[in-house]
C-alpha cells in the first residue's frame, strides 16, 4: 500500500482462486486494518509466511501480521465450528494466536440445517447442481435476505436465541423433507458427518436436536463474543485517525450474485461494491480497488466455462494426491499437443486444486471477454498473479471474442441468433453455455523461468508481449505482476 492510499480493496476478477490471499497479506504488512466482507468458510485463502503454508478460510489473510487489526465484516457468514475448531488451531500450531481477530456482531451465523440444506438442495436439483461446497454458505444467506437468520450478538441473549434455534429445527426439518424430497436415511448420514460433529446435534429417533445445538453455539459464544465488535463504528473512528484499512474480498466477480454466471455464483457480492455492504464503509474512503487475475483461467464446481481446456469428466479424476512435479510438467509440455494436455500442465504445476474441499480446478486460456467485466465493474487496475506458472508453456493464447452456437432468443433487450459474435460478457448461463471462443490472440511461450525477475524490465522480452496483450484486450492497467508463491516475488509494473 503506498503512502498516499490509506483504504484499498483487492478482489477476485473471474471465477476466483486467482491468488488473493498472497496479495492481501503483502499489502497487510503496511495495513494496520484488514477486513474481510463477504463470503464464508467456502472460500479458501492460502498464504505462503515464513516458509509456512496457511490455509485460510474465514480469517483475513492478515493474520499472519502481529500488528494488524483483521476483522470479519457483517457481509460474511461465519461457521463458528470452523473457525474455533479448525482455523484458530491450526494457525496456533504454527504460533499464530488470534487475538488480532475481531468479529462484527451482525455477522450472520452458519447453523448445523444450513449444511443439511445445502447437501439436500443439490440433490434436489439433480443434473442441474450448482456445484456447492456443501458449507451452508447459500442457505445461510438465504436466511438472511428472509430476514430470518441467526446473527452472533443473538448468543448475548440465551433464551431469544434459544428459541429461535427451535424454531429453525422444526421449519427446516420440514423443508428438507417436503421441498427437497430428502429421505431420512439421507438425512441421517449427513448429520452423522464431521462437519456436523458426528452426530452430536441428532437425537436418537432421528431429529435435530435443537438443545445440543444451542449448548454448542452458547460455547463457541464465550470465545467469539469478547471479538464481538460494531464493525461500521470501528472503521469510522480508525479512518478518523488517519489508520491504513486493506479490504479483502473472497472468490472473484464471475461468482458475484448480480454479475457473475447465474445461476453458478456465490450467494453474496463479491465485486467491489460489495466492500461498502460488507463493512459499511461509505464509497469516498476507498481510495483504490485491485482487482487481481491470473495469467490464466480456472473454474472450480459446475457452470459454463467458455476458454476450458479439457473436459470435465477428463478432469475429475485427478487429485492433489497425484500431483506431478514440476519437471514432467516441463517435459509434458514438449509434446503437448491437445486442450487437456495444455489444461493438465497449467492445473499441476500450480496446484491448482481447492483450498477447502481438494477439488481438481478446471483450468483454461485466459478470457478477455470475461475479464473485461471486471474491469467495468471493479476498474482499470490489476494485480496479475502466477505469470511464472505459464514458463514452460510453448504457446499462449487470449480469447477475444466469444460466438453463441445456441438456438436463436433474446437477451438483455436485443435479438441473438446462432453464430452471432459477442465481445461483451454474457452474465447468465442460458446464454455464456452456449459461448465458445470465436477469435484468439496468439502468443509464443517464453519457455524460461522468471521466479528470479524483480522488476519489469527483467522480464523477457516475450513475456512482456503477453502482459501488452492482457492489458490491450482488456482495457486494464497492470500495476502489479506476481513470479512466485511467496511474498516477495511480486514487483510493480506501473
Amino acid at each position: 500500500m503506498s503512502g498516499k492510499e490509506q483504504v484499498i480493496g483487492v478482489c477476485g476478477a473471474a471465477w476466483g482462486d486467482e491468488g488473493k490471499g498472497k496479495f492481501t497479506d503483502e499489502f497487510a504488512g503496511s495495513s494496520d486494518i484488514v477486513v474481510r466482507a463477504q463470503g464464508g468458510c467456502n472460500a479458501g485463502h492460502t498464504v505462503v509466511f515464513d516458509g509456512k503454508k496457511l490455509k485460510l478460510s474465514n480469517v483475513p489473510s492478515g493474520i499472519a501480521n502481529p500488528g494488524t487489526i483483521n476483522i470479519i465484516g457483517n457481509g460474511m457468514v461465519l461457521d463458528p465450528q470452523v473457525l474455533i475448531e479448525r482455523e484458530m488451531k491450526d494457525l496456533a500450531k504454527v504460533s499464530i494466536n488470534c487475538e488480532n481477530l475481531l468479529i462484527s456482531g451482525d455477522v450472520n451465523l452458519i447453523m448445523p440445517w444450513h449444511r443439511i440444506l445445502d447437501r439436500a438442495q443439490e440433490v434436489a436439483l439433480g443434473k442441474n447442481k450448482i456445484g456447492t461446497t456443501a458449507r451452508g454458505i447459500g442457505p445461510a444467506y438465504m436466511d438472511k435476505i428472509a430476514r430470518s437468520g441467526i446473527r452472533l450478538n443473538d448468543l448475548e441473549a440465551p433464551e431469544f436465541f434459544a428459541e429461535k434455534v427451535k424454531k429453525h429445527c422444526e421449519q427446516k426439518e420440514k423443508y428438507v423433507f417436503s421441498v427437497c424430497g430428502a429421505t431420512k436415511e439421507q438425512f441421517i448420514e449427513w448429520m452423522k458427518l464431521p462437519d456436523q460433529r458426528g452426530g452430536e446435534w441428532l437425537t436418537a429417533d432421528g431429529h435435530f436436536d435443537a438443545e445440543a445445538i444451542i449448548r454448542s453455539y452458547l460455547e463457541w459464544g464465550k470465545i467469539l463474543l469478547p471479538r464481538c465488535v460494531d464493525v461500521r463504528v470501528y472503521l469510522r473512528e480508525a479512518y478518523k485517525a488517519g489508520k491504513k484499512i486493506l479490504l479483502e474480498g473472497a472468490q472473484g466477480l464471475l461468482l458475484d450474485i448480480d454479475h457473475g454466471t447465474f445461476p453458478f455464483v456465490t450467494s453474496s457480492n463479491c465485486c467491489a461494491g460489495g466492500f461498502l455492504t460488507g463493512t459499511g464503509l461509505p464509497p469516498h474512503c476507498i481510495d483504490r480497488i485491485y482487482s487481481v487475475m491470473s495469467a490464466y483461467m480456472t473454474r472450480v464446481g459446475a457452470g459454463p466455462f467458455p476458454t476450458e481446456l479439457g473436459t470435465e469428466e477428463e478432469i475429475s479424476v485427478e487429485s492433489a494426491d497425484k500431483r506431478m512435479s514440476y519437471e514432467e510438467c516441463k517435459e509434458l509440455a514438449k509434446t503437448a499437443n491437445d486442450d487437456y494436455t495444455y489444461g493438465k500442465i497449467l492445473r499441476h504445476i500450480a496446484g491448482e486444486f481447492g483450498t477447502v474441499t481438494g477439488r481438481p480446478r478446471r483450468t483454461g486460456w485466459f478470457d478477455a471477454v470475461a475479464c473485461r467485466l471486471a474491469v467495468t465493474v471493479n476498474g482499470p487496475d490489476i494485480i496479475l498473479s502466477k505469470l511464472d506458472i505459464l514458463d514452460v508453456m510453448p504457446k499462449l493464447r487470449i480469447c477475444t471474442a466469444y460466438r453463441y452456437t445456441g438456438p436463436a432468443t433474446r437477451f438483455n433487450g436485443k435479438a441473438l441468433n446462432t453464430n452471432d459474435e459477442l465481445t461483451e460478457f454474457p452474465t447468465d448461463a442460458r446464454i455464456l453455455r452456449y459461448c465458445v471462443p470465436a477469435r484468439y490472440a496468439e502468443f509464443k511461450g517464453w519457455q524460461e523461468d522468471i521466479t528470479n525477475c524483480t522488476c519489469y524490465e527483467d522480464l523477457p522480452e516475450l513475456t512482456k508481449a503477453y502482459l501488452k496483450g492482457l492489458e490491450k484486450e482488456t482495457g486494464c492497467t497492470i500495476r502489479k505482476v506476481s513470479v512466485g508463491a511467496s511474498r516477495e516475488k511480486t514487483f510493480f509494473v506501473k
